[in-house]
């Protein structure tokens, strides 16, 4: 058969030791490579254990004999399950079956004497009730080597580099994984995985290479792989591409007619959009298809929550929906709860991550429990603030309008209403928007394609062990099981009790989950009874939906009336948190007279070991609730108690926004930021409890606290709650009062509405004096920006030496602050003695303070002072700002001074490599909704255009500019506006009056979005 395993020429077929040397001789001197040399480290160990192929040990080069094929069986088996206890039944059941020898434990452990002396020293395996245990390097097994180059390409940006990685990956491959034991359903499953991930991996590559035109070549190995998974759509496109490139179009057309007729005959289905596109741009001949595409991606951070066990008995449904996602633009996962759909919808947006390149959002809607928040939390997945003039619906509309991404809203029935009319508008309106939604309900909007989620399937009555097993239902249960008894297996005496218990539970995987978690307390025999006992609705078939529902209910209380007292107690008071929770505030606010914290901490884990809690990171630790047994244990709780345990959580997270508000001022900022991404949702909670219960003192103070986390990392969703707290009754005579107008203040000067923000300025000025309170200099801030960016630079400062002079009997962190926009503001009017001065000064403050965001401020004002006279020094400063800025989490300043930094390099000779980089920086104000700082880059942008002569793009783009206010009036270094006003003229001399006219008034009729999607086009032309 064609070798397919290293499809670089110069590794094809070599020895694993050689392809090792090989890769670490091309990857010294690279540092792009540093981490994959210390994976392979490994390789530098005699030991090389190979299963990718057929199992062999080799050691020094050479091969090792294993004794037989007992001892080989025994080997590939643990090598399966490395790192995880197989148990010694198991063991002497795979390897001798129905005839065992007198005393299969004794031979057993002489195979393995033998095998422990062939691995040592590099590898162990060890005597761990209830069997053994092999332990291993990942550097020391051709699997683990594989795995770990594959995700070292899959995090780097470089094709060259992702290409060398995944050559060498490739090149642990000598066959079909665990293929000489293919016959056993341990290997099967394993290998079927390896497999699954090998194929990805030349998918991956090929996307490589003809990134780097290496188009040609690559067609002789397509055709071999179309050959071998011919429905594998990204394979046939991939083929396309090369053979378009390579001048051969004609039979590109060709192939992906003969897709469309092979996925009609063999699925029914046709192919996805994506591919039809690809069609419609080879027969325009579009130039662009015929170019590999820029080498530098946006930076995507996956929003993918993480698996925390494996997901079984779905494959076929993966594939199927995968492809319905390339087809259908929205899909409802329904069923009852627990049967698996948030799992699946997980497992599909993780799949597709390449598929949308990254835009992938998912709205986790389960904490919401207020239809007027629905719109604001999935913007905030979204990473998209409110702008001005925008509800925050037209907000999230106008930003998804021309991109493509996949949104996922994961737990809709709640919440059906609201979320049916904001998915008919989406889908109206952003043509390239797929919608996932999981429901208990369907939305009932045309095309929407429902997909009922199907419990696991169930063995048949009177199955053996070897049959049951294959039933992903009781597969699910023995893994579980597992998990909770370690040595657990499935065998004759006992396949049949599993067997009753999976039937009794209707294959619901949460049922099994919660069942199988008994197995820790009792047999399956005994477990078996109890469920007969206990359901009374479970005694005769059950297929419909709502007796399913039932089922998973009746479990639950199952489960819950299992509990102790006080467990059932803690289980209640869990439920007022929204999203994950940590140890720290399961103590303060479940704790109380009847149960210390001690006690609680104990009781948390109880839950936890019961399956009845989460625990989704052992380190922090923390914790999350099912929303199945969160909506039971929310109505365990009387409304008294309620009250109490949600006044006790909104006082928590108070203390938590408050303290992270500490720690924003010194050297724990990135520390704090963390902790708020993290209790977002809880603070959310907080906020929304204390408007509801009218707690001014909680819902003025929370935003106060939050202020600058708000403004730093652009979660603008803060200044609305600011607005909600300043119309509370009577909320106007707390001493918080006039900082959360501040904030109110800030949020409109952000999205653009600078007489907003002065009017709001002005009244937090005002409520300050009359309360005779200090308002933080913040209503100083807000005015001194917002007259500043209204070309009213007089007034502007006359606000900034307000702040400052407040800022003086300040903490360090808010005096390096106001120095920073003083330095800044002296900059921009043309007096960079001064500002360099001040930016001293800040310096100074900053070191006090210790805070990053303070030093990044520092040096991007230092940066700016030295624009005009030492351009070398201010890119020197003012990435060293984006620098320190974007390791605080400050995605603010990072953007800011980002946007300093490019404009430099394109008057450094750089202007096309600096254009295509403020893609990020505009993107990032406009999910932002900072349109103040949005018109300062679009002006650079402006400047650009000009210096590459893209006329009428600069033209249109001008005119959007004046239309906005933002031509000349923004805070912009002297020397720079007055480059500004000679480009403008010289663009109306190369252009000529009239066209000039006209370009202008078109950028002049152009709305927000259609701005941000003109200037899109206009770098994606020009880069």
């Amino acid at each position: 058969m064609p070798s397919i395993w290293g499809l670089g020429s110069n590794i094809q077929g070599a020895p694993a030791k050689d392809v090792r040397t090989s890769f670490g001789t091309r990857a010294t001197g690279r540092k792009h490579l540093a981490s994959s040399l210390a994976i392979l480290a490994g390789m530098e160990s005699d030991l090389d254990f190979r299963v990718l192929g057929g199992i062999e040990v080799v050691r020094r080069g050479q091969p090792v004999p294993m004794g037989g094929p007992k001892p080989r069986l025994a080997l590939a088996l643990l090598a399966a399950h490395r790192g995880s206890v197989v148990s010694t039944d198991r063991l002497c059941d795979e390897l001798w079956g129905n005839t065992p020898p007198a005393d299969p434990h004794a031979v057993l452990q002489s195979h393995l004497s033998r095998l422990r002396r062939i691995l040592r020293p590099d590898a162990e395996i060890l005597a761990r009730p209830p069997g053994y245990v092999l332990q291993i390097p990942d550097g020391a097994i051709d699997a683990g080597r594989f795995e770990l180059l594959c995700k070292e390409a899959s995090a780097s940006s470089d094709p060259t580099t992702t290409s060398e990685l995944l050559e060498s990956a490739l090149a642990c491959w000598r066959g079909s994984a665990f293929e000489e034991f293919a016959e056993h359903d341990w290997a099967r499953f394993e290998a079927m995985r390896l497999d699954e991930l090998h194929v990805v991996a030349q998918e991956e590559l090929f996307e490589a290479r003809l990134a780097l035109g290496d188009h040609v070549p690559l067609i002789g190995d397509l055709d071999a792989l179309v050959a071998q998974h011919p429905l594998r759509e990204r394979l046939w496109r991939q083929l396309i591409i090369a053979l378009c490139r390579s001048g051969r179009s004609a039979e590109a057309l060709r192939r992906a007619e003969a897709f469309r007729v092979l996925m009609l005959e063999e699925l029914g289905l046709d192919p996805s959009p994506e591919l039809r596109d690809l069609e419609g741009r080879i027969l325009n001949e579009d130039p662009t298809l015929l170019q590999p595409p820029a080498a530098s991606r946006r930076s995507v951070m996956r929003q993918v929550p993480a698996e925390s066990t494996r997901l079984v008995g779905r494959a076929d449904e993966l594939m199927l929906l995968s492809h319905r996602l390339k087809v259908d633009r929205l899909v409802t996962l329904t069923g009852p709860g627990g049967v698996g759909k948030t799992r699946i919808a997980m497992r599909l947006a993780g799949d597709l991550w390449d598929e949308f390149d990254g835009e992938i959002f998912v709205a986790e809607l389960a904490p919401v429990s207020d239809p007027s928040s629905t719109v604001g939390a999935i913007a905030t997945a979204v990473d998209v603030q409110q702008r001005q003039h925008l509800s925050i619906e037209d907000t999230l509309v106008e930003y998804l309008r021309m991109r493509r991404a996949l949104l996922v809203l994961d737990n809709c029935e709640h919440l059906l209403g609201t979320i049916a009319s904001l998915s008919e508008r989406l889908l109206s309106w952003c043509p390239g928007v797929t919608i996932l939604a999981t429901s208990r309900e369907v939305l009932g909007l045309p095309g929407e394609l429902v997909w009922r989620v199907q419990p696991l399937a169930i063995p048949e009555d009177g199955s053996g062990p070897a049959i049951a097993a294959e039933a992903p239902a009781a597969r699910l249960f023995v893994e579980r099981a597992i998990a909770a008894r370690p040595g657990f297996a499935l065998g004759p005496d006992n396949v049949g009790d599993v067997v009753e218990i999976v039937r009794h539970l209707d294959g619901l995987p949460l049922a099994i989950e919660l069942a199988a978690a008994r197995i820790r307390a009792m047999s399956p025999a005994a477990l078996a009874e109890r469920l007969n006992k206990g359901f009374d609705l479970l005694s005769g078939a059950q297929t419909s939906m709502i007796s399913r529902h039932r089922t998973v209910q009746d479990l639950v209380r199952w489960s819950h009336d299992l509990l102790a007292p006080d467990e059932q107690q803690l289980f209640a008071r869990l439920c007022v948190f929204a999203g994950g929770f940590g140890l720290d505030a399961v103590e303060q606010v479940c704790a109380g007279q009847d149960q210390d914290s001690s006690r609680v901490s104990l009781l948390l884990a109880t839950l936890v070991d019961k399956s009845m809690v989460q625990l989704i990171d052992e380190n922090l630790p923390r914790y999350r609730l099912l929303e199945t047994l969160r909506d039971y244990g929310r109505d365990r709780l009387g409304e008294a108690e309620r009250n109490l345990v949600q006044s006790r959580h909104a006082a928590w997270y108070l203390e938590v926004a408050e303290r992270c508000g500490r720690s924003l001022a010194g050297p724990d900022e990135a520390i704090a930021v963390k902790v708020l991404d993290r209790d977002f949702d809880n603070l959310r909670a907080a906020h929304l409890w204390s408007v509801e219960q009218e707690d001014i003192d909680t819902a003025l103070r929370l935003v106060a606290a939050l202020r600058e986390y708000s403004f730093r990392c652009m979660h603008a969703e803060i200044t609305i709650w600011a607005d909600a707290a300043i119309a509370l009754p009577e909320a106007s005579a707390h001493d918080r009062y006039p900082v959360a107008v501040s904030i109110a203040a800030y949020g409109r000067f952000v999205r653009g509405d600078l007489e907003g923000a002065i009017e709001l300025g002005d009244r937090a000025v005002a409520a300050a004096d009359e309360l005779a309170v200090d308002g933080s200099g913040l209503a100083e801030r807000a005015l001194g920006n917002a007259w500043f960016y209204r070309g009213d630079t007089e007034r502007g400062m006359e606000w900034m030496d307000r702040m400052l002079a407040s800022a003086r009997r300040g903490s360090p962190a808010r005096l390096a602050h106001a120095l920073y926009m003083r330095s800044v503001a002296f900059t921009s009017v043309g007096d960079n003695v001064s500002g360099h001065e001040f930016a001293s000064d800040c310096l100074t403050a900053a070191a006090q303070a210790g805070s990053p965001t303070a030093l990044a401020q520092a040096h991007y004002a230092y940066g700016l002072a030295l624009k005009s006279t030492s351009p070398g020094e201010a890119t020197v400063e003012l990435q060293r700002a984006a620098d320190v800025a974007r390791e605080a989490g400050n995605r603010w300043i990072q953007a800011f001074a980002l946007t300093e930094v490019l404009w430099l390099e394109a008057h450094q000779g750089r202007p096309r490599e600096a254009l295509a980089r403020y893609i990020d920086v505009i993107d990032l104000w406009y999910r932002g909704g900072d349109w103040a700082n949005q018109w300062l880059s679009l002006r650079h942008v402006f400047g650009i255009l000009v210096q590459l002569r893209a006329d009428l793009g600069a033209a249109t783009l001008h005119g959007a500019l004046t239309a906005a206010g933002a031509s000349y009036a923004l805070p912009f270094e002297a020397a720079d506006a007055q480059q500004i006003g000679a480009l403008v003229d010289n663009l109306r001399d190369r252009l000529g009056a009239a066209t000039f006219a006209v370009a202008v008034r078109h950028g002049a009729s152009l709305s927000d979005g259609e701005i941000i999607d003109f200037v899109r086009a206009q770098i994606h032309a020009l880069s």
